[in-house]
Formats: structure tokens, C-alpha cells, sequence
């Protein structure tokens, strides 16, 4: 089966992924780990401003 890489961890497929064998567990949680954090990104100015 051919798989996409740039959708290989995709949230609505991932648990597929894995039962089938194409991702690791253990793939994932590394790719998990590597995302960047962008939580300031949360807000926008607007809502900040507003607190």
C-alpha cells in the first residue's frame, strides 16, 4: 500500500496506520516529540489585548 509521507501521521489515520504496520508506536511518539511548539500562536493580538 503506498502512503503519502506528508500524511503518514495524519490524525485521521494514524491509528490505522498503525494497526496495519506502517508506523510504529514508537514513530509516532518520536514524531509527536519533534513537532514544533506553537502554543503562542494560540491567540491572535486582538484576543490578547482583550484580557
Amino acid at each position: 500500500m503506498h502512503i503519502d509521507d506528508g500524511k503518514k501521521f495524519d490524525v485521521r489515520t494514524i491509528e490505522r496506520n498503525i494497526k496495519e504496520g506502517l508506523v510504529t508506536k514508537e514513530e509516532y511518539g518520536r514524531y509527536l516529540h519533534e513537532l514544533p511548539d506553537v502554543s503562542d500562536k494560540l491567540y491572535g493580538k486582538e484576543e490578547e489585548e482583550g484580557e
